[in-house]
């Protein structure tokens, strides 16, 4: 036995008596779990990123992780070192002596004062594994039963019992899933060891299975149970006791059930033993009858204890085993009553702290209980609990065990790969080095380490493949290993037939006359070859992509090899040595420069200043430019105002102006024909890339290429090729600026007259100011038109007779071809000065095709005193319902003729300037369209809601197919919107809107030619074309029906199907299939439709069944439908029923497909009419918005007759 007091502090006063340090599982794992987490990410880190903290080889790397690795090391080793020392609790003591804290800190228990209490003992009787010196039982059961077996429990909470630990489920004092979860953190992994519950045989305990999976998932953990039963004993006691119970055999321990059906069998043995002691105890002297006592209760209550175990055994709500039953002898005796004194010892030393109430209880535990415990504390180890919930150490260890089961096995694959890649890799380098050079064998040799090499280099680019890392992965030095046998075998294989090729290439070339010239291609490919020969002695200046071309120009192919083959390996092996020349040079080859000499001599001579207009042209340039200001739109504008019409942000540099070409352009141009230089290249020059070859700074071959040049080249066409190129460039700045004005949208009707009244002013129009600024921007580099050099032609023509201007040269001018359709538009018909034929075709163009700027104002002056009439007039209503009439009904108005004639006037223009010509010429009248259209579309879209959209939505919204309801639409009804040629929707289309949209088979489209000012509305479009081709189909001839043909087809199990269409039957019952014809809908008054089918072994069952004008519709949407062709459909239905006998027949038979073949003529057939379910009508015809809104409009347009009410 233990003390036989106990002193229970309550948690809420209770504080401990010294210092605490720190020993919480933070303070002891805190430090390492940091300092892992640190060296972890400081080992990837190194892994992935060492090349930023220059670590890039493998040893370094190693050598990195094991320092971290050993800081790890020490930094915990030294942690556990103070911690283990008291230095943590020494350094807290003298941090608070030094601030004069010299109070101790009062802090709360972390648990119940017993479970505290019972933890100190046993830490300071057994130590640091006292959590695993004793067996922990937790006594379950009522009040009564508890104190029987084991008194003061429900008041001490814990019991210290012989070498057993005792404690309760639910001790007075505190909740019972705080307890436990004390418990459960005070004991960790295994909270209890065994679960002791205390019963009766006649304490019937329904909710049993539930409280102990209830104790089991507080505390984490589901120990083994035992029945323990309180037996009342009498007579004398002895001085020792034998445990009396049964457990259940080792190998039924897994099998609830199982053991369970034992029990009797076992208690029936244990009945008889106890029985035979209890005699041999029970005689004279004295007259020990308990164990008769046992076993008289075992045997009076054994089935109803069997048949407790076996409903816990069966219960779900078990989850541990059932361990055994245990009967215990209560002799009379005095009950325990927990007394409430003052134990002076625990008094805090602070005088502010209240008094500890403690609580001192008799412990004293029965002799007849103590085998007891002992029995079932020695037998838990026997049985093993069950982990409820999720336990993070578990899961923890298994996810440390993966982690080393699959690095263990990375490790095995990455070795046997790296391996495999090695010796693979020797294998591939060693056929290529012992294959025959310059044979078939010897370039897939080759191929194949070329390929080797690729990999590894992707690899070591990407990353090697998970299967070959872990550490072991060798990629690095196995490429640098290999690229030795591939520079042997790329020299012999590739470098030296090709530069044995382009050495006698350039032999042969560099004997050219030197006065043979040479065609340009010709010239090139001496070019090239030089340049290819030069870049295999150079690497530095490797072009890949041009020295692979050149490789493969040059190699030839070896013999015995098919072309095919031969092009594909030729096409890697050149490539992959181009790529990777300039990162090796020391696979260059040694030069031949007398080779070299010669051929640069030759190609300056044969190539000729074409190679220097570039540089010639950009200095031309880089002299003028900053001279002359850029172009901008205040500069077109010439002080006209813009504002509110249109900007741009663009400008012309100055350079690409006519004040430029005629001041500083033209005759640098000229001047650079007169006196030529040739800049050449690192090709022609040797290393030097921008040396410039000309008398002064080349000697030798070039000085005398440099008199070739100039014998050869004429002057006047390097001009002319100046020329051309500026001029080019001239135009594509100047359309770049002009294709980016913008035009500014009227935002008011009278915006956009203020618009048009602007641009059409005669003094004040930046359209015209623009346009004289292009005029005279487009002029440049004409013949000067100056009075002398007139009277000088008419001098030469007096003097020299009539033919004069016959004989005379034509003068091409060079703006003429892209500026023409501009400068036609202000009546340039003839810009060419001294009868320029060709100019003059270009200009005229335009002028012939009748457009010019002043019709185009024109036709923008008629628009704008249009809309001035309607703004002004007192029936402005009128006059814009018949403008918007004019343009939805097609016919022709001021507006359309207006529009026509700007969108002819932009498209004379040409692609070069169409984006100018859209928005000068085309937008301004758009944005008039606009403002008219805009509120006659509001006023066609409320007509539309109040003659179809309105009475279709009163008819048709609450029905089917419209909507998902009982109720049947009219098929009359719904004849009257839809029919192809009387019908309110194609009428309503034909009157007003077919000027915007055209027939198109059955259904309309909109129109191209129309006025694109107006948007339709997506859903509106959408119903046009469904109901065009619905429409045309259902009444092909002349009333509503579809005609077509159905076939049953047999189905396994059915016998007899029936198909019944408004009073049409198809009854068929596995005879031969045949067609049937139907129509549908029928004459309106049978609108009926209905499945029903037979079975083997059921009688008739409905798989549908409907009525109404639209019954077979609802039939057709219970299918399941599959296009077979362009005219056939099979219908599945399942074979369900809607009775209550159907509804408890087998799923076999509640789910037998019924197929049938549907055939129509035309379409889907009634298919078709499934597009309805759930269709809404559009509600609007255009997407209209607030902009442009006349005030004073009409609300409506007029209506056809037949819909006016």
């Amino acid at each position: 036995m233990t003390d036989p007091r106990i002193n229970l502090l309550s948690t809420e006063h209770a504080a401990p008596t010294e210092e605490p340090g720190p020993s919480s599982r933070l303070a002891i794992w805190g430090v390492p779990v940091v300092a892992l987490c640190i060296a972890l990410l400081a080992i990837g880190f190194v892994s992935l990123h060492g090349d930023m903290v220059n670590i890039t080889s493998r040893e370094s790397r190693l050598w990195a992780i094991v320092a971290i690795l050993s800081a790890f090391a020490f930094v915990v080793v030294a942690h556990l070192v103070l911690f283990a020392t008291g230095t943590y609790a020494f350094a807290g003591r003298l941090f608070r002596r030094e601030a004069g804290d010299t109070v101790k800190p009062q802090k709360p228990l972390k648990r119940d004062a017993r479970l505290q209490r019972m933890a100190e003992e046993l830490r300071v009787a057994h130590g640091w594994f006292w959590r695993k010196r004793l067996r922990w039982l937790l006594v379950n059961g009522t009040d009564e039963r508890v104190e029987q077996v084991a008194p003061g429990l429900k008041q001490t909470g814990v019991l210290h019992v012989d070498e057993t630990i005792l404690v309760h489920a639910a001790p007075d004092g505190i909740e019972a899933a705080k307890w436990l979860g004390q418990i459960r953190q005070l004991r960790g992994r295994y909270p209890v060891d065994a679960l002791v519950h205390v019963a009766r045989a006649g304490d019937a305990d329904m909710d049993l299975p539930r409280r102990l999976s209830m104790l089991a998932t507080s505390l984490g953990w589901a120990a083994p149970v035992t029945f323990l039963h309180p037996v009342a004993a009498h007579g004398q006691q002895p001085e020792r006791f034998d445990a009396v119970g049964a457990f259940m055999p080792g190998e039924l321990r897994g099998q609830a059930q199982t053991a369970a059906a034992r029990v009797p069998e076992l208690l029936g043995e244990l009945e008889r033993r106890t029985a035979d002691a209890g005699v041999r105890q029970a005689g004279e002297p004295q007259w020990m009858t308990w164990l008769m006592d046992v076993s008289k209760y075992i045997g009076d209550h054994c089935e109803r204890i069997a048949e407790g175990v076996r409903g816990l055994a069966a219960s779900n709500w078990l989850r541990a085993p059932l361990a055994g039953v245990m009967f215990a002898p209560v002799f009379p005796g005095p009950t325990v009553v927990p007394v409430p004194v003052v134990d002076g010892g625990d008094t805090p030393a602070s005088a502010e702290a209240p008094l500890a109430q403690t609580m001192t209880v008799t412990r004293v535990q029965p002799a007849a209980l103590l085998p007891v415990w002992r029995e079932i504390a020695a037998s838990s180890p026997g049985y093993r609990g069950r982990r409820t919930g999720f336990y993070w150490r578990n899961a923890l260890a298994v996810l440390a065990l993966v982690c080393v089961v699959a690095w263990t096995v990375a490790l095995m694959i990455s070795g046997l790969g790296n391996h495999a890649l090695i010796r693979e890799s020797g294998t591939t380098a060693a056929a290529a080095l012992a294959a025959t050079p310059g044979t078939p064998q010897a370039l897939r040799t080759q191929l194949a380490l070329q390929q080797q090499i690729e990999t590894l280099e992707y690899r070591r680019q990407h990353g090697a493949p998970w299967y070959l890392r872990a550490g072991l992965s060798r990629n690095d030095d196995l490429l640098d290993a290999l690229w030795q046998p591939y520079r042997t075998v790329a020299l012999r294989n590739l470098r030296q037939p090709v530069v044995q090729a382009l050495e006698g290439q350039l032999g042969q070339l560099s004997q050219v006359r030197a006065d043979e010239q040479q065609s340009h291609d010709a010239q090139q490919l001496a070019y090239n070859r030089l340049k290819a020969y030069l870049m295999l002695a150079t690497p530095a200046r490797t072009d890949a992509p041009f020295l692979k071309s050149q490789l493969l120009a040059v190699w030839p192919a070896p013999a015995g090899m098919r072309p095919g083959e031969w092009l594909d390996t030729s096409q890697q092996l050149a490539g992959f040595w181009s790529d990777h020349l300039k990162a090796h040079p020391e696979w260059r080859i040694s030069a031949s420069m007398p080779l070299v000499t010669q051929m640069r001599s030759t190609l300056v001579n044969q190539i000729g200043l074409s190679a220097s207009d570039d540089v010639l042209y950009q200095r031309i340039l880089d002299e003028a430019r900053g001279k002359y200001a850029d172009i901008s739109l205040a500069t077109l504008l010439a002080g006209a105002d813009a504002h509110g019409l249109f900007t741009t942000t663009q400008t012309v540099p100055g350079i690409f102006t006519r004040a430029a070409w005629e001041g500083v352009i033209e005759k640098a141009i000229d001047d650079a024909a007169k006196d030529q230089h040739v800049e050449g290249d690192w090709v022609l020059t040797g290393e030097q890339p921008a040396a410039r070859i000309s008398a002064t700074a080349v000697e030798g071959a070039v000085d005398a290429a440099r008199t070739a040049l100039d014998a050869k080249h004429d002057a006047d066409d390097l001009r002319e090729r100046l020329r051309t190129r500026y001029f080019t460039d001239y135009t594509a700045a100047w359309a770049t600026m002009l294709n980016s004005f913008q035009l500014i949208p009227a935002t008011s009707f009278s915006g956009v007259i203020d618009q048009l009244t602007r641009l059409t002013d005669a003094q004040t129009s930046p359209l015209l100011a623009v346009m004289k600024s292009v005029q005279y921007q487009g002029e440049a580099g004409r013949p000067s038109q100056a009075l002398t050099d007139t009277l000088v032609r008419k001098a030469q023509g007096l003097l020299g007779g009539g033919d004069s201007d016959a004989t005379q040269a034509p003068v091409v001018n060079p703006l003429d071809r892209s500026f023409g359709p501009l400068l036609a538009l202000m009546g340039d018909a003839n810009p060419a000065a001294g009868g320029n034929k060709a100019g003059g075709n270009t200009a005229n163009a335009a002028a012939f095709n009748g457009v010019s700027l002043s019709r185009v104002l024109t036709a923008d002056t008629t628009v704008r005193l249009k809309l001035q009439q309607i703004q002004s007039s007192p029936d402005a209503q009128s006059m814009a319902r018949s403008l918007a009439q004019a343009v939805f009904q097609g016919k022709l108005s001021d507006l359309t003729q207006a529009h026509d004639d700007a969108a002819l006037t932009a498209a004379s223009l040409g692609a070069q300037w169409a984006g100018f010509g859209q928005t000068m010429f085309v937008q301004p009248l758009d944005a008039a369209w606009q403002a008219v259209l805009q509120p006659a579309a509001a006023s066609l879209n409320d007509a539309w809601r109040a003659a179809v959209y309105s009475p279709f939505q009163a008819a048709f919204a609450s029905r089917y197919p419209f909507a998902p309801t009982g109720s049947d639409a009219s098929f009359a009804e719904f004849g009257r919107y839809v029919r192809p040629d009387t019908g309110l929707i194609n009428r309503f289309v034909e009157v007003e809107l077919s000027g915007v949209l055209k027939r198109q088979g059955d259904q309309w489209v909109p129109n191209e030619l129309a006025p694109q000012s107006l948007q339709f509305d997506p859903k509106f479009l959408a119903l046009l074309r469904l109901i065009g081709p619905l429409g045309a189909r259902l009444y092909a001839q002349g009333e509503a029906g579809y005609h077509f043909e159905i076939m049953p087809q047999p189905t396994p199990d059915v016998t007899r199907t029936e198909l019944t269409v408004d009073g049409q039957q198809i009854v068929y019952f596995n005879q031969r299939e045949i067609w049937t014809p139907l129509v549908w809908p029928g004459n309106g008054l049978a609108g009926h439709a209905s499945l029903t089918w037979q079975s083997l072994d059921a009688g008739t069952r409905i798989a549908s069944d409907a009525t109404g004008d639209w019954a077979f519709l609802r039939l057709l949407a219970n299918a399941q439908v599959k296009p077979l062709d362009d005219s056939r459909f099979e219908l599945v239905w399942n074979g369900t029923t809607a009775s209550a006998d159907a509804k408890a027949a087998s799923a076999g038979d509640a789910t037998l497909p019924l197929r049938y073949l549907l055939r129509v003529q035309a379409g889907a057939g009634p298919l078709d009419l499934l597009r309805l379910r759930g269709f809404q009508m559009p509600e609007r015809i255009f997407v209209t918005g607030r902009a442009g809104v006349i005030s004073g409009l009409p609300s409506l347009p007029p209506l056809p007759p037949e819909m006016q009410p």
